[in-house]
């Protein structure tokens, strides 16, 4: 009977040493199945959430157009006034990214007439002969 205490103490060790590398195995289970589903289901959730960033933009096209030309003239009027105000002209710079930004935005306005014409250019030109 003096045996006893002594089997189940050495029984609650072996249990615990039992228990922890079962702990520290499923923990290294979770953490290579983690690695690995990540480099799997990361990529499709960045695409799923890209595409509906650029399904948000499409929507937001009115309003971003709208921003666009504003931004634009106001721009044009800042430059414009501190001209007056300062009674110099504008720096050369200043003039040639403004009328580049707005050659842009005309650009964008008419890409819906521009776009079939360059692709049908860009077709004809990959065309193999």
């Amino acid at each position: 009977m003096t045996d006893l205490p002594v089997e189940r103490d050495a029984d609650r060790n072996n249990g615990r040493k039992i228990a922890t590398a079962a702990a520290v195995a499923s923990a290294g289970a979770v953490a290579c199945g983690v690695c690995c589903v990540l480099g799997f289901a990361l990529p499709a959730a960045a695409l799923a959430g890209s595409g509906g960033l650029l399904a948000w933009l499409g929507g937001a096209k009115f309003w971003a157009t709208i921003l666009a030309a504003g931004l634009v003239l106001a721009a044009w009027m800042w430059v414009a006034v501190r001209s007056a105000q300062t009674k110099r002209r504008p720096a050369g710079l200043t003039l040639t990214v403004l009328t580049a930004a707005t050659l842009l935005f005309i650009a964008a306005l008419a890409w819906p007439i521009l776009e079939s014409s360059l692709l049908a250019v860009l077709a004809t030109t990959a065309r193999p002969s």
